[in-house]
């Protein structure tokens, strides 16, 4: 039963997305996707707690990653700039060397779109700490912040990572709202608060300004 659910959830947003210390907004001063570079395959790029070595481990990144969201928030710590990242829901710090541009946020203005067909399927998404949502509908992305703003958008773009079925982006934009959501398929996606392992991690860029982090399940 997973593989119709996962070609539904391609087809509504998406094609799937990744929760980590603590789910905080940050300033995104100019928010880039990345890809990892430079790793040997089987080994990974530590996510650290703050920016340098002797911070703790977040989480590792495969050598092979992609859809790293980086915010702009750089640090310098010897000879090496970390750059504060967020990836499979998780967010933490890692070093730029071992980052390649992957591709920037996907355009805000409306662009042809595949044919949306998946019914009455919906995302349902949430993090928390700031406590936020997102609904990923059809044909348009509803924005819930507890501190502002609530919005809804139509859907302006959505694509399947080309190197990674499990990874998708999808935007929508009207007016001075704009979101930008990477979602990924995941084991298991937790939101920090509760035993509830979701099958989906969500990295969400809200009017360019902040980006957080949570998990999402699909409803019908």
């Amino acid at each position: 039963m997973k593989k119709p659910l996962l070609m539904a959830a391609s087809v509504l947003a998406v094609s799937l997305l990744t929760v980590g210390v603590s789910i905080q907004p940050v300033q995104a001063a100019d928010v880039v996707v990345y890809s990892v570079r430079g790793v040997t395959a089987g080994q990974f790029l530590n996510m650290r707690s703050g920016a340098g070595t002797n911070n703790s481990l977040v989480t590792k990144i495969p050598a092979n990653a992609t859809g790293v969201v980086a915010t702009g928030e750089e640090k310098r710590v010897g000879n090496t700039t970390w750059a504060k990242v967020y990836w499979a829901g998780k967010g933490g710090w890692v070093s730029k060397t071992y980052l390649t541009t992957s591709t920037n946020l996907p355009p805000t203005q409306p662009s042809p779109q595949p044919p949306a067909s998946a019914g009455g399927i919906v995302m349902q998404c949430s993090g928390t700490e700031p406590f936020w949502g997102m609904t990923i509908a059809e044909r348009d992305l509803k924005v819930d912040m507890m501190d502002g703003p609530d919005y809804t958008v139509p859907v302006t773009f959505r694509q399947t990572s080309a190197n990674d079925q499990t990874i998708a982006v999808i935007a929508g934009a009207s007016g001075v709202n704009t979101t930008q959501a990477f979602l990924q398929k995941v084991e298991a996606c937790s939101d920090g608060m509760s035993d509830v392992k979701y099958p989906y991690a969500i990295t969400a860029v809200i009017n360019n300004r902040k980006v957080y982090s949570g998990c999402c399940k699909v409803q019908r």
